[in-house]
C-alpha cells in the first residue's frame, strides 16, 4: 500500500474522457442529464478557439448567401479571449 500520495493529488487537472469522451455512448453517459448541450474543453484557448471557428464558419456563411452576419456577445473578462482570437484572425 502507497500511503505518500498526498503528492500526487492533483485537483486541477481533470481527465480527458471526463470531458472529451470517445464514442456518442460515452457522450451520452456523461451528458444524460444536461438541458443545455455543452461542450467542454481543456484549456481556455482551446475553447476560444472552438468558438471562434463557429462564429468564423457563421460570417463566411452569411457572405456566400449576400447576408449581415448579426451576433450578439456578452462582456466581461470571461469573453477575452474569444474577441482576441477573432482579432487575430481578423488581422492574418
Amino acid at each position: 500500500m502507497r500511503l505518500n500520495l498526498s503528492s500526487q493529488i492533483v485537483l486541477n487537472k481533470v481527465p480527458v474522457e471526463f470531458y472529451k469522451p470517445k464514442t456518442t455512448v460515452e457522450y451520452s453517459e456523461i451528458s444524460r442529464m444536461e438541458k443545455i448541450h455543452t461542450d467542454i474543453f481543456a484549456s481556455m484557448a482551446e475553447g476560444a478557439s472552438h468558438v471562434a471557428d463557429k462564429i468564423e464558419a457563421g460570417i463566411k456563411a452569411a457572405q456566400q448567401e449576400g447576408k449581415f452576419y448579426v451576433m450578439a456577445l456578452g462582456s466581461g473578462s470571461s469573453l477575452y479571449s474569444v474577441y482576441d482570437e477573432l482579432v487575430r484572425r481578423y488581422n492574418e
